[in-house]
């Protein structure tokens, strides 16, 4: 089965967050009235109001970075090179040459997810 993904979210407006901890702080409704109201989770109204009260700010907060490869950018580059010295050799003989001349080891996934992300083929022509 096919796994899609879901297009990055964009922040909430600077605009919708001023006006969800205004709403709150004025009475307006609890936070899940105030929620269904403007038409976001408790969860946002719950963590603008925190936000509000420890920073004293509503703009968007920078992207947390998630994960760091599980290959860096050297062994990536020998990747590359090892494709196009031999361009039918396959993910698990490029796993075994990161195991063996590199001493990393890493899932077939992550070969894939390397090769994809390189811009190379990781299926073999017959």
């Amino acid at each position: 089965m096919r796994q899609e993904y879901a297009p990055a979210m964009q922040a909430y407006s600077l605009d919708l967050r001023q006006r969800v901890v205004r709403a709150y702080e004025q009475g307006h409704g609890s936070i899940s009235e105030i929620a269904e109201q403007f038409s976001v989770s408790a969860g946002f109204v719950k963590k603008m109001l925190r936000q509000w009260r420890s920073t004293g700010d509503l703009a968007p907060l920078p992207h947390g970075g998630g994960k760091p490869r599980s290959l860096p950018e050297a062994l990536r580059q020998k990747l590359r090179r090892k494709v196009r010295q031999r361009d039918d050799i396959s993910l698990a003989e490029l796993q075994g040459f990161l195991e063996e001349e590199e001493q990393t080891s890493v899932h077939l996934s992550t070969v894939s997810r390397a090769l994809k992300e390189l811009g190379l083929p990781r299926k073999k022509s017959a």
